[in-house]
């Protein structure tokens, strides 16, 4: 099928705003903000995002990823969040809000992207089905993926313009802006490859119809480069410091020494990464089935570009190993707008609307201010018990909110400051140290708080008994905190 056939739609749909477009801006920004709010200075929404913002305050202090800080995400994602610390505060309100900002952008064009074939009460659906599916796992802060996917919903309309049939100079604007958003997503999380592998395939099988061989292959060849380059500038920036092997082991080789996840858990979130696309799944099959009845080609081809999307965005879900629920997060944007074609559709559409607008909905206890509240005052009683001169002493996090140590202002006991990376099994090989040396080493150093959750939760046995052993002699126990279920205990060291 021609490429040409999807002008009509994307002339319509992408490419000329309605008038009315700043009123869905508007309904969108408002819906995403009153969905999120009741989150905002919840200092423990997840682990990560609270880790992010303290790699985030450290960089523009001075501190490198990879170097004085270890992790594996790409530096990409800290830049976002440094950028965030400069707007000050204690960085939790600045960071919800602006995480809002991109869901509400991504919903956006969502609706533009799914307009042409949706109509506008299609597209508003599917962009109000984004933002309250994502609530659902664990999208309501700052996930890397609400980051990436504003990029790849972008890059994904920036592609549909590409293929249209434009002049040769607007193609090359649109394909080279969409692999630049590409290269930015890969830059916030590396899952993204595969998105941005299939639509640069989309381009690329374009051009090879279009022109030569040589002169497609070479311009293939430029969007790739496109797309690779914020990666290849961080690989360069690294190199340029001498520490390109800190940088090239924490991005591209660690992640393959980590163990395997538990088969029981492997199932259950199977289980569950079904449950949540089932509905909309549904949707999409819908408006397959319409189409066999509709003979409109231009159409055909957007849904089939969705569809193929989407199987991107499943093969990135399944390549890390690990089915956190949060790695369902780019799904829910190609999901989305695959499934939008039914929603205009009466009667059936206007009852599938409703039905996925309903069920995430009705699984969120909203507007949950309690949650907040209890986890800020959870948080507060751990800092008291945290002395008060713990920046001369540093601070080492096992367990608990990483906030604390933009709290405190401590110093950093050892460079992995991510609890699980020290005491986790499935970390203990992908670290790029022995994680038993590093323990050793950090509670001789003898920093003086430590906080753990002393039920060993998901650590591995023989590194917490190794921690406990250490911890014995040299430090004594001040109290503890339940913390969303789990008890954080907070141990100080011994004055001599």
């Amino acid at each position: 099928m021609a490429t040409s056939t999807i002008t009509p739609l994307v002339r319509r749909g992408i490419g000329a705003p309605a008038l009315s477009d700043p009123f869905v801006v508007l309904l969108l920004c408002a819906a995403a903000f009153l969905i999120r709010f009741p989150h905002f200075t919840n200092p423990y929404y997840e682990i990560d995002e609270g880790f992010y913002l303290v790699v985030g305050d450290r960089l523009i202090h001075g501190f490198l990823p990879y170097v004085d800080i270890w992790d594996r995400k790409p530096v990409g994602l800290f830049l976002i969040y440094g950028a965030i610390r400069l707007l000050g505060g204690d960085g939790l309100l600045q960071y919800q809000a602006v995480a809002t900002l991109f869901a509400a952008g991504t919903a956006w064009l969502i609706y533009r992207i799914a307009h042409p074939v949706a109509g506008r009460f299609g597209a508003v659906v599917a962009g109000l089905a984004y933002l309250l599916w994502i609530e659902t796992i664990e999208g309501g802060g700052g996930q890397a993926p609400i980051f990436y996917n504003l990029f790849t919903a972008g890059m994904a309309a920036l592609t549909l313009k590409a293929l249209s049939n434009q002049t040769r100079g607007r193609f090359y604007l649109c394909a080279g802006g969409a692999m630049l958003l590409g290269g930015l997503a890969i830059q916030v999380k590396y899952t993204a490859v595969f998105e941005v592998a299939y639509f640069g395939a989309l381009l690329g099988w374009h051009l090879f119809r279009r022109e030569r061989f040589a002169a497609a292959a070479a311009k293939t060849l430029l969007l790739a480069l496109a797309a690779l380059a914020p990666t290849l500038m961080a690989i360069g920036f690294y190199a340029a410091i001498g520490q390109l092997s800190a940088f090239w082991f924490a991005n591209f080789q660690s992640i393959f020494y980590r163990s395997a996840a538990d088969p029981g858990e492997l199932h259950h979130a199977l289980i569950e990464m079904i449950k949540h696309v089932a509905p909309l799944a549904v949707c999409f099959a819908a408006g397959l089935w319409h189409l066999r009845r509709v003979e409109v080609s231009a159409t055909r081809f957007w849904q089939w570009v969705i569809g193929g999307w989407l199987i991107a965005a499943l093969i990135g879900y399944f390549s890390v190993g690990a089915l956190f629920p949060h790695y369902m997060l780019p799904l829910f944007v190609p999901l989305t707008i695959a499934a939008s074609l039914i929603f205009q559709r009466w009667p059936l559409g206007i009852a599938l609307s409703g039905l996925v607008l309903w069920i995430p909905f009705s699984n969120l206890d909203y507007p949950d201010f309690a949650t907040a509240d209890r986890v800020r005052a959870e948080t507060d009683a751990l800092a008291r018990l945290i002395p008060r001169d713990v920046d001369r002493g540093c601070l080492h996090i096992f367990a608990g909110p990483p906030i604390l140590y933009l709290r405190t202002h401590a110093c950093f006991a050892s460079r992995y400051i991510f609890g699980d990376h020290l005491v986790s099994r499935v970390e203990s090989r992908a670290i790029g140290t022995d994680p038993h040396a590093e323990l050793r080493r950090l509670i001789v150093r003898r920093p003086l708080a430590l906080l753990i959750n002393d039920a060993g939760y998901k650590l591995d046995p023989a590194s917490f008994a190794l921690l406990r052993q250490l911890r014995t002699p040299r430090y004594h126990q001040v109290g503890s905190v339940a913390l969303e279920g789990h008890r954080i205990d907070v141990w100080v060291a011994n004055r001599d």
